[in-house]
């Protein structure tokens, strides 16, 4: 590897076996952070099939801008940015390419381009354009140097498409190829294949950066948290990551479809919005929609906000519902080192939109006389709303997040941290009064882009200090057990008692405090591990069982009752 003295020419990076590429120096901070932008890790020549690894390329490659995104929702990004994490690119540069939109972003301290450093490495899941060049910055500054690393995956239409047509598809498609691969024959996973492939690349090519290969931390929040728990649960990508950071999100919250039903529903869609003709051959519906443009399925995302695309049970990728998977340790890599887990307070309070289907699948029937003694009835349309976000926030992110603990607790030799984020931002509130601490305010104080932005006051830009130092020290830790951070070593599980506790019931519950918890007061303090009671937690277990047995009998939609029309006792 070798490094341009000449600042304003930017460094260069030979990667083996493929070329060189050529980054910029940010100058707003003092040339001390080096961007290496829209490097490729694969192709995607055909839609709905797997991309293939790029190839290695002639002369130095500009890597000085952002390259382009995956085709995906261009409308109310504004909302999607500030909210669910996605990044800020999404919102002002709708430059989009289905064919190479698989590209990382590679942060680094400048110092350590072409040196013989090799600096642990967190990969940001999901992606795209978001600038983490404060976060490095603050890894310099802390003396605990590290590199971060953003993919971008296929989404929606494009990454996570299922059907009887699509699977028979792939299945024909495999017997064609010489040399098969473990994925072969499978559908609506690309994406997450996507996402193994750019974990491979770092694997192969980080040491080009003087990063450490062996050193891998995978980070997400909401959909990226989801897809990182995913990752947890495929054989094929354990060694590609030891540590790992679940923002608002599990795999369970949005478990698999199953292509024969929720995903032939999204299909069948698709099919009518291009008028294909529905007594055509299977294998010809699927080859019109390839040669339907991409933008005309943007289009139909715009016009229909809020749908759910979620991997699917294709029998080779995932073959078991992850709702029975995530909380059980012997799904996990048995090299896992570490992983830290946690939620906003105010989680259901910026996701209105998909509360209701979210709901529908995890509040069985079944479980209506639990249900009312523990949370009520409400009898108002506020009420309701009120209801409906604390159990999307409950069912849909703080009950995901104890099913990963419990397995991490159980697990032979990884360590378990747990968090709670408790601050809004006043300039949010003030705009938006009752959002409180929700879905999403934390990436605004662990990548301190939004200080930039005017977002945050004086205050609460120094708070970002304080959460991104957690966030650092869990990266370049030499060992968990050597950080100072705490670690879950007492029971996840709270008991009933007349002491100090939390969660709600007529008798508090005791959890030993061994949480980190950012405070609305701008400190970092330690509280219990687990805000769910007793009786909420046996609620949560038993309505995840019943859906995911009735997902699996092609019921899924009929699982529960719907808040919006009221529940009556």
């Amino acid at each position: 590897m070798t490094m341009a003295h000449n600042q304003d020419a930017g460094p260069v990076v030979l990667i083996p076996n493929l070329g060189s590429v050529r980054g910029v120096f940010n100058k707003d901070m003092g040339n001390k952070v080096a961007k290496f932008l829209n490097v490729p890790f694969a192709v995607v020549e055909e839609r709905w099939r797997p991309a293939t690894k790029v190839q290695a390329w002639d002369g130095v490659r500009d890597a000085t801008k952002l390259g382009p995104m995956p085709p995906q929702q261009t409308e109310n990004n504004a909302f999607l940015s500030m909210f669910l994490g996605v990044p800020e690119k999404f919102v002002y540069d709708e430059d989009m390419s289905e064919r190479d939109c698989l590209n990382c972003n590679i942060f680094m301290p400048a110092s350590a381009v072409g040196s013989s450093e090799e600096l642990p490495v967190l990969v940001w899941i999901h992606g795209g354009g978001m600038q983490c060049s404060d976060l490095v910055l603050e890894s310099i500054n802390q003396d605990k140097p590290m590199i971060v690393v953003t993919l971008n995956y296929r989404l929606n239409y494009f990454g996570f498409l299922s059907s009887k047509e699509l699977l028979l598809d792939a299945q024909q498609h495999a017997k064609t190829i010489p040399d098969n691969q473990w994925y072969d024959g499978s559908v609506g996973n690309w994406g997450i294949l996507d996402q193994i492939l750019g974990l491979e690349w770092i694997r192969d090519h980080i040491g080009a950066f003087s990063g450490n290969p062996s050193r891998v931390t995978i980070m997400g929040e909401s959909g990226g948290s989801i897809a990182v728990s995913y990752l947890h649960l495929i054989p094929q990508a354990r060694g590609l990551f030891r540590r790992s950071i679940l923002q608002s999100g599990a795999a369970s919250t949005m478990p698999e479809m199953y292509p024969e039903q929720e995903g032939q529903v999204m299909f069948d869609r698709l099919c009518k919005l291009c008028e294909i003709p529905e007594d055509l051959e299977p294998l010809e519906k699927v080859a019109r929609l390839r040669r339907v443009r991409g933008e005309k399925f943007v289009e139909d995302m715009n016009a229909t906000p809020f749908i759910l695309f979620r991997p699917s049970l294709d029998g080779v990728v995932f073959r078991k519902d992850c709702r029975m998977t995530v909380g059980d340790a012997e799904s996990y890599d048995p090299q896992l080192e570490w992983v830290m887990t946690g939620n906003t307070r105010d989680e259901g309070a910026s996701t209105l939109e998909e509360q209701d289907p979210l709901i529908s699948r995890l509040c069985p029937l079944s479980s209506r006389p639990q249900f009312t003694t523990i949370f009520g009835t409400p009898s108002t349309d506020t009420e309701v709303q009120h209801l409906s976000m604390r159990l999307t926030g409950d069912g849909g992110y703080r009950f995901p997040t104890l099913q990963i603990s419990e397995a991490i607790k159980a697990h032979p030799t990884a360590q378990l941290t747990r968090y709670h984020f408790d601050r809004h931002t006043e300039k949010l509130e003030g705009m938006m009064p009752g959002m409180g601490a929700h879905h999403g305010v934390d990436l605004f104080f662990v990548f301190g882009n939004a200080t930039a932005r005017g977002l945050l006051n004086k205050e609460e830009k120094g708070f970002v200090k304080k959460v991104q130092a957690v966030w650092i020290e869990f990266v370049t830790a030499a060992s968990p057990m050597a950080s100072t951070l705490p670690k879950v070593l007492g029971s996840l599980h709270p008991t009933t008692s007349s002491g100090e506790g939390v969660g709600a019931g007529e008798e508090a519950v005791v959890a030993e405090k061994e949480a980190i918890v950012f405070g609305d007061d701008l400190k970092v303090t330690r509280g219990a591990v687990e805000r769910l009671s007793a009786e909420e937690i046996a609620f949560w277990w038993k309505s995840y069982a019943y859906a995911a047995e009735q997902a699996k009998l092609g019921r899924a939609g009929e699982v529960g009752f719907n808040l919006a029309k009221g529940i009556k006792p």
